[in-house]
Formats: C-alpha cells, structure tokens, sequence
C-alpha cells in the first residue's frame, strides 16, 4: 500500500466526513436522517461548475454564490418539506419525503446538465506538494485540511454558542425546550441551513478532483450515512473519523481488489463496528422519544 493510496483515501474521507457532519446537524435536533444531504454536495460542485469553468468568474464568486445557494436549499428543505411532516406528527413520513426530495433533485440537475458526465471546474490551486517522497494535489490536501477547519469550528460553534445549548436541549426533549422558552423551529431551520451549507462546501472542494455526476447524491448520502454511523450519529467528532475511516478503507480496498471489494469492505467494516459498538464509536446510546 503506497503513500498515495492513504493520501487518495484521506481526501474522499474528507468529502464523505463534510457529508457525515451534514447530516449530524441535521440529526441532533430532529431525529431526522435527511436522505437527501448528498443533493447539497451535487449543488456545490454544480454553482462551482457553472461559476469557474462555464461563466469564467473565480473561486471567490463560486463560494459565495454556494453559501447562498445552499442556503436556499436548507430554508426550502425545511419549510416546504420536513415542516409539514413533522406537522403530520407522523414518526417515519420524513424517511420516504427525503427520498422523494432526492430523486427530484436528481431528475433536475440531470435535466440541467444532461450533456455534462462530470461537473469538474478547474483547482482551485494546481499543481502537487510533496509529502514523504511522494506527491499530494495541492486541491486534495487543501480539501482535507478545509474538513478539518470546517470540524473543529462546529465543534466549537456546538459547544460554546447559545445555538449549541439549544441543539442540546432540544436532542434531549424538543417539548422540554419549548416551555423552557427555546425556539426549537427555529433551532430546526437553522440546523438545515448549516448542514446544507456544509455538505455543500464539500462539493465545491471535491469537485474538481473526485468525479461528481448530477446524479450522484444518493452515492455521496449513503458514503456520509455509513460515515456518520460508523462514527456515531449525531457526533461531529464521530463524522470526522467516520469519513476517514470509509475513505481510507474504500480507496485501499478499491487499490487492491475493486470497486465492488472496496464497498464491501465499507459496508462489513460498518457490521462489525455496531456488533461491538451499538451506537458508534463516538455515539451516545439513543432514548426513546
């Protein structure tokens, strides 16, 4: 197993980790996995696409218009779609509503790129750094080390603002927080907007490196989902190593074996960890709710 091997592993774990955390914020307030979080990558690397490689206008114009667009898809998921479920009082509504905001999003960007099997704009740095004798992407290290930055400022967003003690409150009983005056709809959107924004950074990153097709959310969902369990759901900490771990295993199993071994390996890898860790390796157990 060779240096670059690791260092391929460590970049996709990255993207699956930015994935993970997604659905993590989603999670802690709400008990609700969002199936469609991979959607929110496709979105960034789609705005990245179209912004530098088809409109010519830089990095910078990208990011920003990523922020806001996935701003948008986070305000839009939560009002018009997890709302009304939770409103239905319905316990398991969101897991097919999700789904169906996947494969819509699917059909639409397919639809707006139909003649486009990559969105892959230009790196944002070209060019390689060497690492142990071997060569690293500057694009794939920065990715790695942007997951890192992204992790560690939401763990200190979660534990040290009132956004964070409101999260917490609300995981633990959502009607507890209301009466204790906590805005839990508005703890909810919040948490939304940020996932989507997240999981779209991580789209903008890997974009021009990992191949990201229009319809390939689901993909990006079901890696960050294994990720997120793997490491614990609802723990940021548990999605960091859970991205590194599913990215390392798939990319040196891929290496030596194939594809299909490598996501087998992934995919026991995650039987065996919840046999000895019921809820993760970072997880906390779940109460009933």
């Amino acid at each position: 197993m060779s240096i670059d091997v690791v260092l391929d592993g460590l970049f996709s774990g990255a993207a699956y980790a930015l994935v993970a955390l997604g659905l993590a914020v989603v999670f802690q307030p709400t008990r609700i996995m969002n199936f469609a979080q991979g959607e929110a990558l496709v979105l960034g690397a789609a705005v990245s696409y179209q912004v530098v490689a088809l409109w010519k206008l830089g990095w910078l114009v990208a990011l920003v218009m990523v922020v806001a667009t996935s701003i948008v898809l986070g305000l839009l998921m939560e009002r018009l779609v997890i709302l009304p479920v939770r409103l239905s009082g319905s316990r398991y509504a969101w897991i097919i509503a999700t789904l169906a905001v996947a494969l819509v999003f699917q059909s639409l960007f397919t639809l707006a790129y139909i003649d486009v099997p990559a969105l892959r704009p230009a790196p944002m740095i070209g060019g390689q750094v060497s690492f142990l004798g071997n060569h690293i992407d500057w694009q794939e290290l920065l990715t790695i080390l942007a997951a890192l930055a992204v992790m560690i400022a939401y763990d200190l967003f979660l534990r040290r603002s009132a956004y964070g003690q409101a999260v917490r409150a609300a995981s633990h009983s959502a009607d507890t927080a209301v009466l204790m005056g906590i805005p839990v709809q508005r703890v909810v959107m919040m948490s939304f907007v940020i996932g989507a924004v997240i999981t779209a950074l991580a789209g903008l990153f890997v974009a021009p490196v990992i191949f990201v097709a229009p319809a390939s959310g689901l993909l990006f969902t079901i890696k960050g989902f294994t990720a997120a369990v793997i490491g614990g759901v609802g723990s940021p900490r548990g999605a960091l190593l859970g991205g590194f771990l599913v990215g390392l295993l798939d990319t040196v199993v891929r290496s030596a074996i194939s594809g299909t071994a490598g996501n087998f390996a992934v995919f026991a890898a995650l039987a065996v960890i919840l046999v000895v860790f019921p809820s993760g390796l970072f997880g906390k157990p779940m109460e009933a709710h």
